[in-house]
């Protein structure tokens, strides 16, 4: 697990206040800091759901959020993104992918269908495609394949932030 900077907390303040988020999607909770931070910035009425496989991460994440105070606005949903992602209804305001990039590929379709216009779409681990870690780990065709397919797609617009290896997106 490769926990979110604190210095990336300011973007949720600003996509929620874009989106006039009431409902957010994470893919990749770890330890529930992103989704807490997103809940946090969403305020009161904002309902965030996070995918985790790892059950330890899971409990860990439930705890946390229970902790915070933010058992009633932040849901874990257990298991894997490619597994959840085709189950869910309804659409969202926010979508961040902060998991398995090897899984990214799959999820296309899945953001079409879950976001509407003005949704904003932030991709995360784009590293291994740049060089970042080293270039160690795997998933770099995974991470082509998404990013063309994400860059071409007439309904999402996207821009990468190159410091940062993420993609901004939003729904058209």
């Amino acid at each position: 697990m490769y926990p979110s900077s604190p210095l990336q907390a300011p973007l949720w303040s600003a996509v929620a206040s874009l989106t006039h988020a009431r409902r957010m999607l994470e893919v990749g909770c770890g330890h529930g800091y992103t989704s807490a931070v997103m809940a946090s910035s969403g305020g009161p009425d904002c309902l965030v759901e996070t995918v985790e496989a790892d059950q330890v991460h899971a409990d860990l994440a439930q705890e946390a959020f229970l902790h915070r105070g933010l058992a009633k606005r932040v849901h874990v949903l257990r298991g894997r993104g490619q597994t959840i992602l085709p189950k869910l209804k309804g659409k969202y305001d926010v979508v961040f992918l902060d998991g398995d990039w090897r899984e990214y590929p799959r999820y296309l379709p899945q953001l079409r269908r879950l976001t509407r216009p003005g949704s904003i779409v932030v991709t995360a681990n784009l590293s291994p495609l740049f060089g970042g870690w080293g270039g160690r780990l795997p998933g770099k065709r995974a991470i082509q394949s998404y990013l063309s397919r994400l860059v071409g797609d007439p309904s999402f617009r996207t821009y990468i932030i190159p410091s940062d290896w993420h993609a901004i997106s939003v729904r058209l």
